[in-house]
């Protein structure tokens, strides 16, 4: 990542932008990249309520949550961000609801990714959840055939755990749940 971009916590006056850049990486990656045939209909509802300025603004104001995001210093535009909090959306039997920690989200416009992107948000989500759900096991969920991005938590000591069905309206995407053990400094 260069120095035309930089890394900071999200806030308030984010959530549009956020909204915004989560559809398109969203539709980027899994209905163009990943050809994954999505009712435009349901895709939609999905948005309204998973991706809305207001989600947004629930996890941003959460005191056990974190968002951050990278812009770019030349137009002000958010390029990527990254979610992190407590896992209670990820249903596996070894979870401790609330306890350990999830990566909710990480997602890069792409013509940001392979530049650097990926591993500054993750050099910031990491520690943030060794201070702030120390000696807890981190897990996230993937889909099973976005082979990047499985290689890319793998980098960071991420390994399958199970597998899980995410609904979108009718459609199930089918995603593999991956988790990485509690760090110990």
């Amino acid at each position: 990542m260069d120095d035309q971009f930089f890394l900071r916590r999200a806030d308030i006056s984010d959530i549009n932008a956020l909204s915004q850049l989560y559809q398109k990486v969203y539709r980027e990656t899994y209905a163009e990249d990943l050809s994954i045939p999505y009712p435009e209909n349901e895709l939609d509802a999905y948005f309204c309520s998973s991706a809305s300025p207001q989600s947004f603004a629930k996890k941003i104001i959460d005191p056990k949550r974190a968002i951050w995001v990278i812009e770019d210093k030349r137009n002000g535009d958010l390029v990527a961000f990254a979610s992190a909090g407590p896992c209670n959306e990820i249903l596996h039997p070894d979870v401790c609801l609330n306890k350990d920690g999830e990566i909710n989200q990480l997602y890069i416009q792409r013509n940001q990714q392979n530049h650097g992107s990926g591993q500054q948000l993750m050099n910031v989500v990491l520690p943030w959840f060794d201070e702030y759900y120390p000696g807890r096991p981190i897990w996230l969920s993937v889909w099973f055939k976005n082979y990047k991005a499985q290689k890319f938590y793998r980098y960071y000591g991420f390994e399958k755990a199970g597998e899980s069905d995410f609904n979108i309206g009718q459609w199930k995407d089918h995603d593999f749940i991956m988790k990485r053990p509690a760090h110990t400094s």
